[in-house]
């Protein structure tokens, strides 16, 4: 009897390990990995002079989220659809209380998933956000909820108290305990509101409005304050913590010593940290690109590179966020009232190939480690996700390591009129996305369909996750 899928001749990046080996898929599984003997399949494909990786996990998206007085029109479909061909095949978004449909806390992340399950093109969960705490009974009892559900990953803002969504850290030491008693992990937007948005208010009250001082407002010292009072309190709390889209040299360094200090603290950058200056606020795409935090400096750059080589940053999500160049340009009177947010989810892995493999940065095994394994680990899917593995889900991507690209947006597929990557050249990409068995990209060509995708639900193991 055949299976339904060989994949042959491929380099396979697996559990750290670089082999050539084919790969055997039956039904939405992985049956076997290396020599198959006389196997037969109904389908072929020849991976040849390319590399096989686990799909994609993208630890940071936002689809339809409103925020700053703007809902990107990017759907779930669309943003998916995107990140399919990029080469990510689960994302996980974000259940914000009180911009998205519900009643907050567990009923908005239930909301939330049952949204995505008629519209996602790949595999999906979500993370909850808490933001009202005058109930910390409720709170802590929907985080309960949450957890058992299946979705152990949480996100908590350190500014944006203009907006109604920021933490203080009384609020943060509590939600920190509660991850601690019930198995989560908590991620933290850090940067001081305090410092932060105080010096948004001076420069705009001095007239400087220009696009330029929007990292002006948020220096370096604005993430690192936050980074360090963060770890602070969930050493206190004896819980784990998890630093979100981090963006400086400051921040490596701290969290490289918490855990040489054996602290349970891991670290996400994104790819747009990795490859993308401030000197971009001095060109014609300085409005578009406003992001929180700011975009850096080289040394910063060359600071999460070095981070990730050693094991510092354990990660790279997109924090993709589809906003039009119509929706920025109608809040371009002052920096601060511009939606903060980029569209990055069908570049994530292709940027950190080739900026990292490419560029001898980092080696392909821990390249596969911050695109894919590890996220499956932190979150409570693995080893269904993040390895090519007898019995995980057959989530797989096929790199050409020759094919080169220079990014535009009329040769990118997110559905927004602008990229920040514009004229950035890549080598490597993917040529195929296969998701659970079933090949929903070929050659950047989308043949999946919409509600593909799956909820995935998490679990998080001690053993595993202490792993990474």
């Amino acid at each position: 009897m055949p299976v339904d899928i060989i994949i042959k001749n491929g380099k396979v990046v697996t559990g750290g390990d670089v082999i050539e080996a084919d790969i055997a898929i039956d039904g939405e599984k992985i049956l076997a990995v290396g020599n198959l003997g006389e196997l037969k399949a109904d389908k072929t494909i020849d991976a040849k002079g390319k590399i096989v990786i686990p799909g994609g996990i993208d630890t940071h998206s936002h689809f339809e989220l409103p925020f700053m007085g703007e809902t990107p029109p990017e759907t779930w479909e669309e943003g998916t659809m995107a990140s399919a061909i990029g080469g990510t095949t689960t994302t996980i978004d974000f259940a914000v209380e009180g911009l998205l449909p519900g009643d907050g806390g567990f009923d908005t992340l239930k909301k939330q998933l049952e949204h995505a399950d008629k519209l996602s093109v790949i595999d999906y969960t979500t993370q909850g956000v808490f933001t009202k705490f005058d109930d910390m009974d409720k709170v802590l009892s929907d985080f309960k909820k949450i957890v058992e559900y299946g979705c152990p990953g949480f996100k908590e803002f350190m500014i944006y108290k203009n907006v109604g969504i920021y933490i203080n850290d009384w609020n943060l030491f509590k939600v920190l305990q509660g991850a601690n008693k019930h198995g989560a992990l908590v991620g933290v937007h850090a940067e001081s509101a305090d410092i932060g948005e105080n010096w948004q208010a001076e420069l705009v009250a001095e007239g400087k409005v220009d696009f330029k001082y929007h990292g002006v407002a948020k220096p370096n010292f604005v993430e690192a304050e936050a980074i360090q009072r963060a770890i602070s309190i969930a050493e206190f709390a004896k819980s784990r913590l998890y630093i979100v889209h981090m963006s400086t040299r400051e921040g490596v360094e701290m969290v490289r010593a918490a855990r040489q200090k054996g602290l349970p603290i891991w670290s996400e950058t994104c790819q747009h940290y990795l490859s993308v200056t401030d000197d971009i606020y001095n060109t014609d795409l300085a409005l578009y690109s406003m992001c929180s935090p700011p975009l850096r400096k080289q040394e910063d750059i060359d600071a999460l590179w070095g981070g990730i080589a050693d094991g510092t940053v354990s990660i790279v999500g997109s924090d993709h966020v589809g906003y039009t160049k119509a929706q920025k340009e109608g809040h371009s009177e002052k920096f601060i009232d511009v939606p903060n947010g980029c569209p990055g989810a069908e570049c994530r892995v292709p940027i950190v190939y080739s900026e990292g493999v490419g560029k001898g940065r980092i080696s392909l095994p821990r390249f596969v480690e911050v695109v894919s394994t590890n996220a499956a680990k932190m979150f409570g899917v693995y080893p269904q996700k993040g390895i090519i593995a007898p019995g995980s889900d057959a989530d797989l991507v096929i790199i050409d390591p020759k094919k080169e690209k220079v990014l535009n947006v009329e040769n990118l597929h997110m559905k927004v009129d602008w990229s920040l990557y514009k004229g950035m050249k890549v080598k490597g990409w993917p040529v195929m996305t296969i998701l659970r068995g079933k090949v929903i990209v070929e050659d950047e060509k989308f043949l999946g369909k919409t509600g593909d995708g799956k909820f995935v639900k998490g679990k998080i193991e001690d053993s595993v996750i202490d792993s990474v």
